[in-house]
């Protein structure tokens, strides 16, 4: 059977934010974007946990990059940061007697094993695992680093990169001058490079 990636979050400090419905708020506006522009199966529990299951696995961390873009950018204040908690995980979408598959289990049991970090992945697969186990570390390392107007900037250039700076700059209101020293600040060629290899490796096409 053809693998899945199962994406399984929370978001982080929701009960302790000022505005926790316009953070929930936010997280499904972008969690219906997935299910539009990736085809990906979205759910939500508990308030502030989600699942989202995708048949491309070579999508999934341009997904969980979105989905903290998505929710960094649109944080109220430096003060008052929106973000998630999100493990990846690469495997079967059913168990050998039904029921949910490798996939689901793994990327769940990720979730709870995570402490600091707030990117995981995990694989069946040996060599993809020790592909892109550090890899991935260190794009949660950039990420967490972001200041919403860098998240802002750079879910622009992941969700509609047709254009370039410029489109991106009238889209927001801003300089074309002040999108790219964003984009630089958020080390936005090394998190495409990130995309374009880890896509490559699950997907095989290599």
């Amino acid at each position: 059977m053809a693998d899945i990636a199962v994406l399984t979050g929370d978001l982080i400090n929701s009960t302790r934010v000022h505005q926790p419905e316009a953070f929930s708020a936010r997280l499904k506006t972008l969690l219906k974007g997935l299910e539009v522009h990736y085809g990906a199966e979205t759910v939500t529990f508990r308030g502030d946990g989600f699942q989202i299951s995708l048949v491309r696995p070579g999508e999934a961390f341009e997904v969980a990059l979105r989905v903290r873009a998505g929710l960094i950018g649109a944080s109220p204040s430096r003060s008052e940061r929106w973000d998630a908690r999100i493990s990846v995980a690469l495997g079967s979408a059913k168990g050998p007697e039904g029921g949910f598959g490798s996939a689901y289990t793994e990327s769940g049991r990720g979730l709870d094993r995570m402490e600091r970090e707030t990117l995981r992945f995990h694989s069946e697969r040996g060599h993809l695992s020790l592909a892109l186990d550090l890899a991935t570390a260190f794009a949660d390392d950039i990420v967490c680093q972001w200041t919403p107007s860098e998240a802002e900037v750079y879910f622009e250039h992941l969700c509609r990169p047709e254009g370039g700076h410029s489109a991106i700059a009238r889209r927001l209101d801003k300089s074309r001058p002040t999108v790219t020293q964003a984009l630089l600040r958020a080390r936005y060629n090394l998190l495409d490079r990130y995309l374009r290899d880890s896509r490559r490796l699950m997907d095989g096409d290599y």
